[in-house]
C-alpha cells in the first residue's frame, strides 16, 4: 500500500504509574523464592484482604513481614539467616539487592496501587539505598513521581542519575531509552528556566529545487514554540555573533570545536541539527539534538514519508513533540495497521464487507465462500460446483449472497442458507439492502428485484450487460451501470427515477449512508457524485488532488471505500478525505463505508487492514 495525498480540504471551522495492568503483589510475586514460608504467608494475607478491599489489614501483613525480615537481618554471605532460601533461584535475585530492600520495593508498589506517591517515594529510596546494584526500572519510577509531584530538581537529580547508570552499565531490570530520559530532563529544566536553543542550518540532500527554502521555514516554524519555555537564538544575532569571531555558519556545522566556542559565548543549552534528505522515493526528515558541549546527540527526531507534501506538517508536529506536547488532530497523518490474515483454498475472487466491517465475505475460484466476522473468526463456510464470481453482503453485515459461474445464486441468513436459484446466463452483480428485505442481482443485462424469500417483484433489463449494481440500504432505490457506460436509478416500484450516459463502463456505484448522494466508479478512473435526484455534484479522476469545500457530511462520505485500486477514507474527525493506491497485485478489494477497514485479496490470501492516525 502506498499512502498519497489528502483529496479534499473541508472548510470546517494519569500519571502513567497508576496504570500498570498488575497490581502490586503481581509485580513481586517472583520474589517469593527469596523469602521463608512465615515471611511470604504474611504477603499472602496482605494480597488476600487487598483484593477484598480491606486495605488496612493488608497494611497490617505487610507490617509484620517487614519486621520479620529486618529482624533478620544481617543478611550477608558469612551469616546468612537460617532457614531463609539459598537456593539458584534465589541468589538470582538477591545479587542485585537483600530481602530487606526487596521488602521496601513491594512496600513501594503497594503505595503506587493507592496513589500515595509521597509514601511510594519513600519507599522506593529505602529500596534503592539498600540494593548493591541500582534497579533501572525503579530509579525510573522514582523520577516519575517526583515529576508528577512537581519536584522539578529532584526528578532531574534522579533521571541523570539513571543515565550515569545506563552509560556505566551499572543497573539490573528494565531501563527505559537514554533519548526518553534526555527529554525529560529538557522538559523539567525548561520548567525551571527558559532553555536557549541554537537551530543550525538544514543540511538538504537530494531535495527539489522548489524545496530549497525549507531550512527557513523550519526555523519559522520554532517560532511556535512557548517563549516562556524556550528562546531559539535568531540568526541576526548568531550572524553578529559568528562576524566577530571571524566564522561561518558552516564551519560552526562542520567543526565541532568552533561551535562548541560559539555555544559557551551564546549560553546555549540545547543545539538542534536539521536534516532532510529524499533516499530513493522516501523523503526523511531528522533533527538531531545536543547538550550544551556534547558531541553525540541526546535525542533524535526521523520522520519520513513517500510524500514531500506531508514535510511541512513534520516541521510543525516536530515542535509540539520536541515540547512533549500532544500532536494535534489536524496534524495527525493516516497509516495503514494490518489485523488479521486468512489463507482460502483457492485464489479469492471476490470480496465485500458490511458498512461498519462487522461481516466480510469472499469467494473463491473452487467454488468455496467465507463469511468473516470483523476480527477475522470464520461465521461460515460454503461450497459450490463452481468458480464464485459475485458476492455481497448487506449494509448491517446480517445477510450475504454469492453466484457462481456455472449460474447459481445463494442468499443466507448469517450461516444458513435461506434462498437458491439458477440461471442459464452469467449473474454480473448482486447487492442487499438492509436486513436483507429485499435484495437485487444481474443476469447479463436484465435486473431482479426480489424478497428475502425469492419472490420477484420486478425486472428490468438494460441496453448491455450490467457491470455493477447497488440497492440502497433502505431498498427505495436501484442505481445500475453497464459495459457501454449506462447508469440508470430505478424505484422500488421498478419505475425509471432518472439516467445518464456516462460514456466508460462502471466498475461501482455507492449510495452515501443517508441516501443524499449517489458515487459512481468509471472504469476510466473518473468518479461521479449525484444527488439523489439526479443533479451532478462533483466530478473527479482518482489520484488527482481535488479541492471541495463543504459542510455535507453524508456527501463526504459518498465517496469512503475502494474505487478502481483506490481506497478513500475519512479522517479521525470525519471531515476530510484521504487516499491511497492499491498495489496492482491485488485480485479485489473492498472496504466499509463507516469505519476505515478494508479487505484486499492476494491471490489465496485474504488481508484486513484499518486506517488509523497518527
Amino acid at each position: 500500500m502506498k499512502k498519497i495525498i489528502m483529496l479534499f480540504a473541508i472548510g470546517f471551522i494519569l500519571n502513567t504509574l497508576t496504570t500498570f495492568a498488575q497490581s502490586w503483589y503481581e509485580k513481586n510475586a517472583g520474589l517469593k523464592v527469596i523469602y521463608p514460608s512465615n515471611v511470604w504467608t504474611c504477603i499472602e494475607k496482605a494480597r488476600q484482604y487487598y483484593n477484598a478491599g480491606n486495605i488496612e489489614l493488608a497494611d497490617q501483613y505487610l507490617r509484620k513481614a517487614e519486621q520479620l525480615t529486618i529482624a533478620a537481618e544481617p543478611f550477608n554471605p558469612k551469616n546468612w539467616p537460617s532457614h531463609w532460601p539459598r537456593t539458584q533461584e534465589a541468589l538470582d535475585i538477591i545479587r542485585y539487592a537483600p530481602p530487606s530492600a526487596y521488602i521496601y520495593r513491594i512496600f513501594a508498589d503497594f503505595a503506587i496501587d493507592q496513589n500515595r506517591s509521597k509514601e511510594a517515594v519513600k519507599y522506593i529510596k529505602l529500596y534503592l539505598n539498600r540494593s548493591y546494584i541500582p534497579d533501572a526500572s525503579y530509579l525510573y519510577k522514582l523520577g516519575n513521581l517526583l515529576e508528577s509531584d512537581s519536584m522539578v530538581v529532584q526528578a532531574i537529580s534522579v533521571y541523570q542519575e539513571l543515565i550515569n547508570c545506563i552509560k556505566t552499565r551499572n543497573f539490573h531490570n528494565d531501563a527505559p531509552q537514554l533519548n526518553t530520559i534526555e527529554r525529560k530532563i529538557r522538559i523539567l529544566n525548561a520548567q525551571i528556566e527558559p532553555v536557549v536553543i541554537l537551530p543550525l542550518d538544514m543540511k538538504i540532500q537530494g531535495l527539489p529545487s522548489f524545496l530549497s527554502d525549507i531550512g527557513n521555514i523550519f526555523k519559522e516554524k520554532l517560532a511556535l514554540l512557548d517563549g516562556r519555555k524556550y528562546i531559539v537564538i535568531k540568526d541576526q544575532v548568531l550572524d553578529k555573533l559568528l562576524a566577530e569571531q571571524n566564522l561561518t555558519r558552516q564551519e560552526i556545522i562542520d567543526d565541532f570545536e568552533e561551535r562548541e566556542r560559539i555555544i559557551k559565548l551564546l549560553n546555549v543549552n540545547y543545539v538542534l541539527e536539521p536534516a532532510i534528505a529524499k533516499i530513493e522515493n522516501m523523503y526523511i526528515f531528522q533533527v538531531r539534538v545536543y547538550r550544551s558541549t556534547q558531541r553525540e546527540p541526546v535525542e533524535t527526531f526521523e520522520y519520513k514519508n513517500e510524500n514531500y507534501e506531508f514535510l511541512p506538517n513534520y516541521l510543525q508536529r516536530f515542535v509540539f513533540e520536541f515540547q512533549d506536547k500532544q500532536i494535534p488532530d489536524n496534524l495527525l497523518i493516516p497509516e495503514n495497521s494490518y489485523q488479521w490474515a486468512y489463507e482460502a483454498s483457492d485464489n479469492i475472487q471476490q470480496v465485500a464487507m458490511s458498512n461498519t466491517g462487522n461481516t466480510i465475505i469472499a469467494g473463491c475460484k473452487d467454488g468455496r465462500v467465507y463469511v468473516f466476522s470483523r476480527k477475522g473468526s470464520v461465521l461460515g463456510a460454503f461450497k459450490e460446483n463452481d468458480e464464485i464470481i459475485s458476492v455481497a453482503v448487506s449494509p448491517d453485515g446480517h445477510y450475504t449472497s454469492w453466484a457462481s459461474i456455472d449460474g447459481k445464486i445463494t442468499l443466507a441468513d448469517a450461516i444458513k442458507v435461506v434462498f437458491r436459484t439458477s440461471s442459464k446466463n452469467l449473474v454480473r452483480a448482486i447487492s442487499i439492502g438492509e436486513n436483507g428485505k429485499f435484495w437485487v442481482y444481474a443476469i447479463n443485462e436484465k435486473i431482479y428485484y426480489l424478497d428475502n424469500k425469492g419472490e420477484i417483484y420486478w425486472t428490468r433489463s438494460l441496453p448491455d450487460w450490467v457491470n455493477a449494481m447497488e440497492i440502497s440500504p433502505d431498498c427505495t432505490r436501484v442505481a445500475a451501470g453497464s459495459t457501454n457506460g449506462d447508469f440508470v436509478v430505478y424505484t422500488d416500484e421498478g419505475n425509471l427515477a432518472w439516467s445518464k450516459k456516462l460514456g466508460s463502463p462502471i466498475t461501482r456505484i455507492s449510495f452515501s449512508p443517508k441516501m443524499g448522494y449517489i458515487a459512481v466508479g468509471l472504469k476510466n478512473n473518473v468518479v461521479y457524485v449525484f444527488s439523489i435526484n439526479g443533479d451532478e455534484v462533483i466530478k473527479f479522476t482518482l489520484g488527482d488532488e481535488v479541492r471541495l469545500l463543504t459542510f455535507n457530511q453524508d456527501l463526504l462520505d459518498s465517496v469512503v471505500g475502494i474505487w478502481n485500486l483506490w481506497y478513500y477514507f475519512l479522517d479521525k474527525s470525519r471531515s476530510k478525505v484521504w487516499f491511497y493506491s492499491v498495489d496492482k497485485s491485488i485480485n479485489c478489494a473492498h472496504s466499509a463505508t463507516v469505519s476505515n477497514i478494508y479487505a484486499l485479496a492476494k491471490g489465496k490470501s485474504l488481508l484486513v487492514y484499518t486506517v488509523v492516525w497518527k
